[in-house]
């Protein structure tokens, strides 16, 4: 068994073909179960074999891939492994494939914005934009396990971004000074936007997320690009306020065409 402490406090283990890495919450509670990483490997396989094979039972996803890039997002309640700080967990099973998102990057770049969140907004900007926990990564290098790659995450209830009526919160526009939809459609410089989306919302929506992004980057959080179906608007009953949470923070690009679209969007959000 070997181990490493890398940046953040992640703690990765590696046994054989089979390696972990942990947030250092997850780690604690390890630590105080008393509990051996080999062990707590050997549970992991037993759980991620049984998703394996009943892949369809735990699908959690409600879209559709355009490409079989290998990725199952699948949902489970923790009974057995008992470190998580939640229980109703989303799992993120890769099968490796070619051009297929990195779990691992995904989960180490979750850490680092939750870190960055937590140091460089404001009190009210955290409660109103948040990032999903990331637990564990697990992977493996057996050629006879379907999954190569599972990220494990809290199961987060909520309504995509995309599907929203009305784009972020008033509040929420408010705060990180956001313009809101009636807004973005007096201003001429939009016009391409509303021309290439005129019934839906996708393009008035990537206006709003791209000042978002812009408004993070004055405070040292770069995040460039995301799909809306990655950003969950979720009730907080205790403000009764609509908190969003980003629960993919890796870029979503599809080439050629995105970056040089966002390049363009960037640059009309820059202007008054």
């Amino acid at each position: 068994m070997n181990k490493i402490a890398s940046t953040l406090g992640v703690q990765t283990y590696s046994q054989g073909k089979i390696a972990i890495d942990l947030e250092p919450c997850i780690y604690e509670q390890l630590q105080k179960q008393s509990v051996s990483p080999s062990e707590f490997i050997r549970r992991l396989v037993h759980l991620i074999a049984t998703l394996e094979n009943n892949k369809e039972k735990y699908n959690i996803n409600p879209y559709t891939e355009k490409f079989h890039r290998g990725i199952h997002i699948l949902g489970c309640h923790d009974s057995k492994l008992g470190v998580f700080p939640d229980s109703n967990l989303a799992l993120k099973c890769s099968e490796d494939r070619p051009c297929a998102e990195n779990p691992r990057k995904q989960f180490f770049r979750s850490i680092q914005l939750a870190w960055e969140f937590e140091t460089k907004l404001n009190e009210q900007e955290k409660v109103l934009l948040q990032i999903c926990p990331a637990y564990l990564h697990f992977q493996t290098c057996l050629r006879s396990a379907l999954f190569k790659r599972v990220l494990f995450m809290p199961k987060i209830e909520g309504i995509p971004l995309g599907k929203t009526e009305t784009g972020f919160s008033p509040e929420f526009c408010q705060t990180f000074n956001i313009p809101d939809f009636p807004e973005i459609l007096r201003k001429f410089r939009f016009s391409l936007h509303r021309f290439l989306d005129p019934e839906q919302k996708r393009q008035l929506l990537k206006i709003q997320t791209t000042y978002l992004f812009q408004r993070l980057f004055q405070r040292g959080i770069k995040i460039f690009s995301l799909n809306q179906k990655n950003i969950l608007a979720t009730l907080d009953i205790s403000g009764n306020s609509v908190r969003y949470v980003i629960i993919d923070p890796i870029a979503d690009y599809y080439l050629p065409i995105s970056p040089v679209y966002n390049l363009l969007t960037s640059q009309l959000c820059k202007f008054k």
